[in-house]
């Protein structure tokens, strides 16, 4: 169902809050340059009301892409008839506050009836014709366990959903949740997709089964992978007994919640996070079609806990990695938790890691942009023993993957090599889960977040940009 959306000027200024005097305005604020590159003035925009601050999701996957004409699509989870659902909203240039945007929802098919049943963030994906392929995770009134699902979207002209299903499902669920002593939901979740150069879009998920089990009786999380062809065909369809694991039999059997990218040359790269020796850690592996997986690596081995993991590719085939890392306690005041970033190398080897975040504060759920000739990292930073508007102090760390509020900060560098510039705040908040989009026209790709006002409790969803207008 689609349905477009005039919001007025005086409405959207007024759920959009004041940004820090000098940082970034509506009106546009100048940044610092990194060598080599001119200054950047940011300029922000309110898109449009969400229901809840994760309407853009807790896991690090592409949310925003931006098509050859300029239109930044963005999916975005809020509520729609009452329930939790999927909007894929395209924002038509050029950006500006109280701008027209359209909306275009999941719909009920005679196969696949979603309306009565929350669904869950989604991943989106565009190709060169202009279709939006989406992936999310959510239950449907013959399946109400959480299971993947899949829609095509066509976009000349007005957006049409031409494919809406469930590709596969994953059995067992019912029995599993029978056998233990508390409610559970999670089952197939987090997924994340990416378009390799053919064409096949390349599908990534945090995938249980019933044999997988924890010492409590919980299934065990492992990443999961399937392709679709061009020709609509899946690698996996029907009925699984079991999902289609990348490794889950070594050293390392639990992973969760993944990242995906394929270069040009149709190699598929796969992150996550996993327990080594009791402790999270970035994780990395490598595939292609018709052949095995590659995997799991160890990025930056650390005492630390390491999750929220986001990726870039560029131009020539570096693979741009951040996460949060927890830290070895300190003294009272200091930062137990930082961003950290790293690059892969087209010859295999990753760079030292080179933390992006001061010590005087905490942050995580970083997200990564990058351009023709600039790599940009944004996340949500915060005093070290703030609470959030759940009573949570330091948004839940370890387990900060719900609710996390802070300030919206970045740091940027040019691509080679890599030098980053002190972070500065975009966004005094409370903002949340910022994802920097994939572009297809330009060198500075957009940025998207969602702003909680702290007075109405208004949340918005946010769109900013580098430059005088789009």
């Amino acid at each position: 169902m689609r349905s477009p959306l005039v919001m007025a000027v005086a409405v959207l200024m007024a759920l959009a809050g004041s940004f820090l005097p000098g940082r970034a305005q509506d009106d546009a604020a100048r940044l610092r340059p990194s060598a080599g590159r001119s200054p950047c003035e940011f300029r922000s925009i309110a898109v449009l009301p969400v229901s809840d601050t994760k309407a853009l999701g807790y896991s690090n996957n592409t949310r925003c892409v931006v098509d050859a004409a300029g239109n930044a699509w963005i999916a975005v989870r809020s509520k729609h008839a009452g329930e939790y659902s999927i909007c894929l909203v395209r924002a038509t240039p050029p950006w500006r506050d109280g701008m027209p945007v359209e909306q275009t929802w999941l719909e009920d098919r005679d196969s696949l009836q979603l309306s009565a049943l929350p669904q869950r963030p989604a991943a989106i994906a565009a190709t060169a014709d202009g279709s939006i392929h989406m992936a999310w995770y959510g239950g449907s009134t013959a399946n109400p366990e959480h299971q993947i699902r899949y829609a095509r979207f066509t976009t000349g002209g007005s957006t049409h959903i031409e494919e809406e299903q469930t590709p596969f499902t994953v059995l067992g669920f019912a029995d599993v949740a029978a056998s233990l002593p508390g409610p559970i939901d999670a089952w197939q979740e987090h997924a994340a997709i990416a378009l390799g150069p053919d064409g096949r879009a390349y599908l990534a998920w945090e995938a249980r089964d019933p044999q997988r089990r924890a010492l409590d009786g919980t299934p065990r999380p492992g990443i999961a992978y399937a392709t679709r062809g061009a020709d609509g065909v899946w690698s996996a369809s029907g009925k699984l007994t079991r999902p289609p694991y990348l490794q889950v039999d070594g050293s390392i059997p639990g992973q969760s919640r993944p990242s995906i990218l394929v270069d040009t040359s149709g190699k598929a790269h796969v992150l996550s996070y996993g327990a080594v020796h009791g402790t999270q850690q970035l994780l990395y592996g490598w595939t292609r079609v018709g052949r095995g997986f590659f995997g799991w690596d160890q990025v930056a081995p650390s005492a630390g806990d390491q999750r929220s993991v986001a990726a870039a590719l560029d131009g020539s085939g570096r693979l741009h990695v951040v996460w949060r890392e927890g830290l070895p306690s300190g003294s009272a005041g200091a930062a137990s938790m930082a961003i950290y970033y790293s690059v892969r190398g087209t010859d295999g080897h990753w760079l030292s890691p080179v933390r992006l975040t001061r010590d005087d504060e905490n942050a995580s759920t970083p997200a990564i942009g990058v351009g023709d000739s600039t790599v940009s990292v944004a996340w949500i930073a915060w005093t070290p023993g703030a609470v959030n508007s759940l009573g949570q102090v330091d948004n839940g760390f370890p387990l900060d993957n719900s609710t996390v509020e802070g300030r919206l900060e970045m740091a940027s560098s040019a691509l080679a090599p890599a030098h980053f510039e002190p972070p500065i705040a975009l966004d005094p908040g409370p903002a949340s889960y910022p994802c920097w989009g994939v572009s297809a026209r330009d060198s500075s790709p957009p940025l998207v977040w969602t702003r909680r006002d702290a007075a109405t409790g208004v949340v918005t969803l946010r769109l900013g940009w580098c430059g005088r207008g789009r």
